[in-house]
């Protein structure tokens, strides 16, 4: 199965992503970036399929997941909210609001995104999911 993957500097130009070691190479470049940042992960670069958008700061992260009936997205509760009371995610400029409560540890976020992989796009099942946003 083949994702792609769309983040800040890539959105005109997703990057393949064909194994682990890719889909690890393009996490740990979202967490270098500045702030909170997500990355968008379509299967097969179909917008039609599932797909998967995990955000990385530090040792955060979170997750939307979305099919054609329904949005999912991470819950834990384990952070507190940020400073600004909003738990908010950058593509770029783009913002990406998400519940107050899900915030989850940066590592279940990519082990999420690698269940993602290997199971060819279904809905992870390592971390606990919400459906309203």
């Amino acid at each position: 199965m083949t994702l792609e993957a769309c983040y800040h500097g890539h959105t005109d130009q997703p990057v393949i992503v064909t194994g682990e070691t890719e889909l690890d190479a393009v996490l740990d470049s979202v967490a270098a970036l500045e702030g909170p940042q997500v990355v968008q992960i379509f299967v097969d670069g179909d917008i039609m399929k599932p797909d998967l958008t995990v955000g990385l700061h530090g040792d955060r992260g979170t997750l939307r997941y979305a099919d054609e009936d329904q949005e999912y997205y991470s819950k834990s509760g384990a952070f507190p909210l940020p400073e600004h009371g909003e738990v908010i995610y950058y593509l770029g400029r783009a913002e990406f609001e998400y519940p107050d409560d899900a915030e989850i540890p940066a590592a279940d976020a990519r082990n999420a995104a690698q269940e993602f992989l290997s199971t060819g796009g279904a809905r992870p099942a390592c971390v606990e999911w919400a459906t309203e946003a």
